[in-house]
């Protein structure tokens, strides 16, 4: 793949397209709070750069990984410039209580309890420091080992590590403060 890719075999870069746009697209979805503009638009420039610069993936990650950092930076890196442009406006999130749902079978009941907890799973991991929230999402989302995630983040193993177990630990005090059991 490495030589295929230096030589600039199109065929075999749109495999690897194919095979992670979605680990990519997910990655600076969830950088990006929710903002599936930016993500589409960071997916493309993460792509575009990974092909020009395909010479400098020297084999020692996988390919996934040297995707995801490069993604993890442009991704960071457009992040800062919007929100000192004040371009990214976050929605503010509706703490009322859910309208009552009438005569609803105990199997939407139970979707619905869990869209909901998904919502707030997710809110909590945006709540979280830039460098927590890329080492849990790596983690949690993406399975990937902490040396990896070290590698991607641009830290040590043993910082990946730490960083995780605070977002794990301001996650269940995020959803806790929501009522919510971790």
């Amino acid at each position: 793949m490495r030589d295929a890719l230096h030589r600039g075999d199109r065929a075999e870069f749109e495999a690897l397209v194919r095979q992670h746009q979605r680990s990519v697209f997910f990655l600076v979805m969830r950088l990006s709070r929710g903002d599936e503009e930016l993500a589409r638009d960071m997916v493309q420039k993460s792509f575009l750069k990974a092909w020009s610069h395909r010479e400098s993936f020297r084999g020692e990650s996988s390919f996934k990984s040297w995707l995801l950092r490069i993604a993890h930076n442009l991704a960071l890196n457009e992040l800062n410039r919007a929100w000192r442009r004040r371009e990214l406006a976050l929605e503010p999130t509706d703490g009322g209580s859910p309208a009552p749902l009438g005569h609803v079978e105990a199997e939407a009941l139970d979707d619905l309890e869990l869209a909901q907890h998904q919502a707030l799973l997710q809110e909590a991991v945006a709540s979280l420091s830039e460098r927590q929230r890329a080492v849990a999402i790596l983690r949690i989302y993406h399975d990937l080992p902490f040396a990896e995630i070290a590698a991607i983040c641009e830290i040590t193993t043993n910082n990946a590590k730490v960083n995780f177990h605070h977002a794990v630990s301001n996650i269940r005090t995020f959803l806790s403060n929501k009522g919510v059991a971790a």
